[in-house]
């Protein structure tokens, strides 16, 4: 079933706007990606990197609610940058972007703490927003003891 294109609201503990790290090595992508999270109030851009190691430095200085992570980039890519960010910066929600549309990519980005994933196709769409509820609406930390 098609969700309207409409933002249900948050509840409080929902950051709203959320502070938002989008992180890509594709120029074009980085760009029409902000052009599009500029336009929807859910969201306010506060940074932009291109490879983990600059989201790394960015999103300890920022804090940022929201990373939006490309999976594959030079210098350090998604993964690792994710599994770091969730041990420096614990609070922040990561959504993993990859045209690797596999439940492979999914469970390896899940492994190393994404709370969520999606397809860069469906991006600038509802799905991102769907995705972006759901990972903040679920009880990663709690995943998280469960498997310790």
């Amino acid at each position: 079933m098609k969700q309207t294109p409409t933002t249900p609201p948050a509840p409080d503990s929902f950051p709203h706007p959320l502070r938002t790290l989008v992180v890509d090595d594709s120029a074009m992508l980085l760009k029409s990606l902000c052009a599009y999270l500029k336009t929807h109030p859910l969201f306010q851009v506060v940074g932009t990197a291109v490879d983990g190691k600059e989201a790394l430095h960015i999103a300890e200085l920022l804090t940022p609610d929201l990373v939006l992570m490309d999976l594959h980039m030079p210098v350090m890519d998604g993964l690792q940058a994710t599994a770091r960010l969730r041990h420096c910066v614990p609070n922040i929600r990561i959504i993993i972007m990859t045209m690797e549309n596999s439940a492979a990519a999914e469970a390896d980005a899940r492994a190393h703490g994404a709370h969520g994933f999606i397809s860069k196709p469906r991006i600038i769409d509802d799905d991102l927003i769907t995705e972006v509820h759901r990972a903040f609406h679920s009880d990663h930390t709690k995943d998280e003891r469960n498997s310790s």
